[in-house]
């Protein structure tokens, strides 16, 4: 037995001797001081199954390594430039950071259970009733959000009131109990709007948003849960819009300590000359607040039809454009928007945010305070992070 003990040691001891390492050298360069900003190193290598980030080799902070994507990511307080050491191992991660961030998507069963799904796809509008809160949910420790499986495709908001996890239990829906001790729900009701950042079509003659009704495929993936970020995907197919025939797959990103989503929609097809709209929903009792690249709307409104258990909410949302893509900024009946052209590369990217003014983080400040951070924390969010490697 002991001579099986000593073999079976000394074989750990060889994989763990055999294992690949690489170390490298990163340089993060930003514009002002950001807090948790988000870091995305696209160079790893493709054996790598680990990878341990460090401030200048000596701190550990908490990183993702997602496999699919190619991708490493970590948040860190950055000012100016930075270097952080990353060494990477052919050998499995053994460490086990808190996650800050959940995405999760939930197919009914036909006995009313509920199966978890990574990824759903449909050729009809018939997915909407067949999910549980209608769609893929995300969430960092400060905000939630939801995208409606259907031809709306709408952005919904959740606030919290303290920065933790809760859909993993509330599953959107909390119960009274849950409520009374403290945690947060949806707090806005977006009807036929854009809700806060959801890329439509336009029509320019009706002066209206267009919704993706005319399709033959849409699909549904969460492609990153944590613990640094979440990813959740919505593509649709065969989208016949002005006259063409398109696919749009639009990515959701959350980060942790964010409420900020970053958003990349990729249009493919003939997209040359197509006008798309995005923006933030009017609000009862809403003050609008606009530039050339940024509409902020801070409203107040019950976030339910049962105006008898809800009370109005205070909610601000905001969106930050590419400037160089605005072509004009009509607003429709219901939303605050922007119309947008696709980049030469087919893209349309930009940065979405919720604030509700029950947050605890937000009780010292102003309704223009609050707003007004609002607009600086999307506009910030769409500054660049510049990675390099160093020699």
């Amino acid at each position: 037995m002991k001579r099986i003990l000593v073999l079976l040691l000394a074989l750990g001891a060889v994989c763990t001797l055999g294992a690949k390492t690489q170390k490298c050298n990163y340089r993060v360069t930003v514009t002002g001081f950001r807090t948790e900003c988000p870091v995305v190193i696209r160079d790893v290598p493709e054996w790598a199954q680990s990878a341990v980030v460090s401030l200048e080799g000596v701190h550990q902070i908490p990183s993702q390594l997602d496999k699919r994507l190619g991708e490493l990511v970590f948040v860190a307080n950055i000012s100016g430039p930075q270097d952080f050491q990353v060494v990477y191992s052919s050998e499995p991660d053994k460490r086990v950071f808190k996650s800050r961030v959940h995405a999760q998507m939930w197919l009914k069963n036909p006995d009313k259970s509920l199966r978890a799904a990574d990824t759903l796809s449909s050729t009809q509008n018939d997915m909407y009733q067949k999910l549980h809160h209608h769609g893929p949910a995300f969430e960092s420790e400060y905000a939630a959000y939801r995208i409606y499986f259907d031809n709306k495709q709408t952005i919904d908001t959740y606030g919290k009131k303290r920065p933790r996890l809760e859909l993993a239990e509330t599953m959107w829906y909390p119960s009274d109990e849950q409520l009374a001790a403290g945690y947060g729900h949806d707090n806005l009701r977006v009807f036929g709007s854009v809700g806060v950042g959801t890329l439509k079509g336009w029509d320019a003659e009706k002066r209206k948003m267009v919704h993706i009704a005319d399709f033959k495929r849409r699909e549904a993936r969460i492609l990153a849960k944590g613990p640094v970020r979440t990813i959740v995907e919505m593509r649709v197919e065969g989208w016949k819009y002005g006259g063409r025939e398109i696919a749009v797959t639009s990515r959701y990103i959350l980060y942790a300590g964010h409420s900020d989503v970053q958003v990349e929609n990729r249009i493919e097809g003939d997209y040359k000359g197509l006008v798309f709209t995005t923006g933030v929903m009017k609000m009862a009792d809403n003050k609008v607040y606009r530039d050339n690249d940024v509409i902020a709307a801070f409203g107040c409104d019950y976030p339910e039809n049962d105006t008898l258990k809800w009370e109005k909410e205070s909610v601000g949302l905001a969106v930050a454009v590419p400037q160089k893509q605005v072509v004009s900024q009509i607003d429709d009946k219901t939303s605050y928007l922007f119309q947008l052209t696709p980049d030469a590369r087919g893209r349309i990217d930009y940065v979405f945010e919720m604030i509700w003014r029950k947050s605890e983080w937000l009780k010292k400040r102003s309704d223009t305070e609050c707003v007004l951070g609002l607009m600086e924390s999307v506009r910030s969010a769409r500054t660049a992070v510049i990675v390099s490697r160093m020699p």
